[in-house]
């Protein structure tokens, strides 16, 4: 009968071989100790319980941490919708500054075809608002202000 293959992939497997690593690990330990002592060396002193930190205080510690970091995270959450209200708040000021120029243009195109397109009682036009028309064209024309 050939001999049993295992999986490596499978959780049971992984157990047995992490059982086995420490095992051995011990052994060697336990093996590395008792010939320190039979060559007459004296074998490491064990870390006092004192020395380590409790599991109270890590978890404390890490929670402070992770409460930092939360706080953290908050504030560039805020920082960052603040500068997007800013940024959309400025855009919607342009636009309706936009719209505004739009219809003051449109009311003053009006008010000259108004005036333009304004008749005797003959219908003849007009010729006084006319030359009142180019005079404030020459006037508002950089070329001839000079």
């Amino acid at each position: 009968m050939p001999p049993k293959i295992e999986k490596k992939y499978t959780r049971e497997y992984k157990v047995r071989e992490i059982q086995k690593n420490l095992t051995k690990k011990a052994r060697l330990k336990k093996e590395y100790l008792k010939t320190l002592k039979e060559e007459g060396y004296t074998p490491p002193e064990k870390d006092s319980k004192s020395a380590k930190v409790s599991f109270q205080e890590i978890k404390a510690r890490r929670a402070t941490e992770t409460k930092k970091k939360l706080d953290e995270k908050k504030e560039m959450r805020k920082l960052r919708k603040k500068l997007q209200k800013e940024k959309a708040d400025k855009l919607r000021e342009n636009e309706m500054k936009k719209l505004q120029d739009i219809k003051q243009k449109k009311v003053q195109r009006e008010e000259r075809a108004n005036k333009l397109s304004q008749r005797t009682k003959y219908g003849q036009p007009l010729m006084g608002p006319k030359i009142e028309d180019l005079l404030t064209k020459i006037k508002n024309d950089d070329t001839y202000t000079k």
